[in-house]
């Protein structure tokens, strides 16, 4: 008898791909054991008792916080509890927004330099910083959002 971990990819992020992910997790974790579970089970560490591949279970809330599966790779039970991986649903909606955001905005270097400490970038024309630092301003002030936090992992990092 063998898994089936090797039919399921990583999570492309799109929302459909979550969707379906969503849709599989139940039927996926019949042969996983928990290994931890971090922030009240917010977020679960798996490993699949046949293969030993490692997943992660988190909420999709922008998908009515409903629990799905992603693949992660090997990692210490105490080294995943301090930093839980990046969740694919959270990467797609960062992106979406930062996307749009960028795309509004025609973001043109002006001849200043960018007024951030040790930033030796062009400023960007109505900022007095360059593009990096403006949007950094922004999610500080809370009108972009944050940068995703966690553990970041290929495919979605090459870290």
């Amino acid at each position: 008898m063998s898994c089936g971990c090797t039919k399921f990819g990583p999570i492309e992020l799109y929302r459909d791909e979550v969707s379906t992910r969503i849709k599989e997790t139940t039927e996926l974790t019949q042969e996983f054991e928990t290994i931890a579970r971090h922030n009240g089970g917010e977020h679960k560490l798996l490993k699949c008792s046949m293969c030993d591949q490692y997943w992660q279970i988190s909420r999709a809330w922008n998908w009515g916080n409903d629990e799905y599966l992603f693949k992660v790779p090997r990692i210490q039970s105490d080294e995943w509890l301090k930093e839980p991986y990046v969740q694919p649903d959270e990467l797609l909606i960062y992106n979406s927004m930062m996307q749009d955001y960028i795309q509004k905005n025609n973001f043109v270097e002006k001849e200043t330099e960018c007024q951030a400490d040790g930033c030796r970038n062009r400023a960007v024309r109505f900022s007095i910083f360059c593009v990096e630092d403006h949007i950094k301003s922004l999610q500080n002030a809370g009108v972009l959002p944050k940068t995703v936090q966690g553990r970041w992992f290929a495919p979605y990092s090459a870290h």
